[in-house]
This record gives structure tokens, C-alpha cells and sequence, in this order.
């Protein structure tokens, strides 16, 4: 059910591919294997401007280089991200950024600027992953969140259609959208190590 008290943290313009999705991803583009993702991904133009989808608190603000399956904090985590506890109760989380721009502590509205858009931690592609776990909670997974678009101002998403072009991640890109989404492995990934575009 759509919560009128929340609006999208940035703007949605690219194609939806599968991997973004809340749920069972088939094939995770950093593990190569299914996995859970407890949010939902905007592929988003690098330095986006991120605001927050209800005016709340910041818990953190810090880079997240969580490791869960041996990976070192370059290739997992969230990356530079932020976390808000919402005036509902419930803890969101803002994660890949480039930069983030508040600090704990903070008090935020929907107008204001958290952070920009990059690809730290664990991500491929530029996007802007956002978690909404059902309370404050520190926990993550399944059990913990919701589906933002359940909760999120209706947009039809099969509408949206601009292609990504940014390269290395567009050819990545590219094959999430196809008809064969999950068709991708490690060699289609050439600059996963480089910290020049993995930031």
C-alpha cells in the first residue's frame, strides 16, 4: 500500500532490469550466484542528487564495507552510504553513493540533499540502492524490509526506457535489461578491481 508521507529519492529514468528488483536475484553481479536483495536499485547518472524519502533523523553516515561471503570491503557492503531513521519508525538505508553530505545526528526533509549518486561497496552499475526495513532495526535480509515499491509513490516502470550509456557499466548494464537478464558472468564485470570506477 502507496505511503503519501513518502515520495522517490530520486527520480527514476532507466530501464528496470531484474537485478534491481526486491527479492531472489538469480544471479548476483558481484558473487555470481543467487542471492537475497533486500532492496530496490535506481541506476542512476554518477553525482545524483539523493534525498530522503521522509523527513527523519541520520543514524549513519560512514563508509560500509561489510564482508559476507570473504569478500574485502572494496567488492561488498553498501559502500558509502547513509541511514535514516524516518519520523514512522521505520530505518532506511541509502547505499553506493559517491559522497554523502549529513552527518549522525542530522535532522532531514524530503527537500533536502543526503548524499549523490556513484557505484562504492558492492555495486556494478551507478544506482542508488534503497532499503526500508520495517522498523529500526539494524538487521537486514527479507525478513527485516519491504518492498519499496510497496510503499513508494506509484510509477509505472515499464514505462521508463531510457537507455544507460555510461561505459564500462553500460555493456553490464545492457545484458540486465535484455531478455536473458541474469545471462552474465565475472568477464563481463572487466573493472571490478579498478577504484577508479568502483567508488
Amino acid at each position: 500500500m502507496q505511503d503519501s508521507n513518502y515520495s522517490w529519492p530520486i527520480e527514476p529514468k532507466y530501464k528496470v532490469a531484474e537485478h534491481d528488483k526486491y527479492g531472489i536475484r538469480q544471479n548476483h553481479y558481484v558473487l555470481f550466484k543467487q542471492r537475497a536483495h533486500s532492496g530496490f536499485d535506481i541506476t542512476a547518472d554518477i553525482g545524483t542528487e539523493v534525498h530522503p524519502i521522509m523527513s527523519g533523523t541520520v543514524l549513519l553516515a560512514e563508509f560500509d564495507g561489510t564482508t559476507t561471503e570473504g569478500f574485502d570491503a572494496f567488492n561488498d557492503g553498501y559502500g558509502n552510504k547513509v541511514e535514516i531513521l524516518n519520523d514512522d519508525g521505520r530505518r532506511v538505508v541509502y547505499g553506493h553513493l559517491r559522497e554523502f553530505f549529513v552527518k549522525p545526528g542530522d535532522k532531514v526533509k524530503k527537500e533536502d540533499v543526503i548524499g549523490i549518486t556513484g557505484s562504492s561497496g558492492g555495486s556494478r552499475v551507478p544506482h542508488l540502492h534503497l532499503e526500508i526495513r520495517k522498523e529500526n532495526t539494524e538487521e537486514t535480509g527479507l525478513d527485516y524490509t519491504i518492498n519499496p515499491l510497496d510503499v513508494l509513490p506509484k510509477i509505472n516502470l515499464e514505462e521508463l526506457n531510457k537507455e544507460f550509456i555510461l561505459e564500462p557499466y553500460a555493456s553490464l548494464w545492457r545484458k540486465m535489461v535484455s531478455n536473458n537478464p541474469w545471462d552474465f558472468t565475472k568477464n563481463d564485470v572487466t573493472y571490478s578491481e579498478s577504484k577508479e570506477y568502483i567508488r
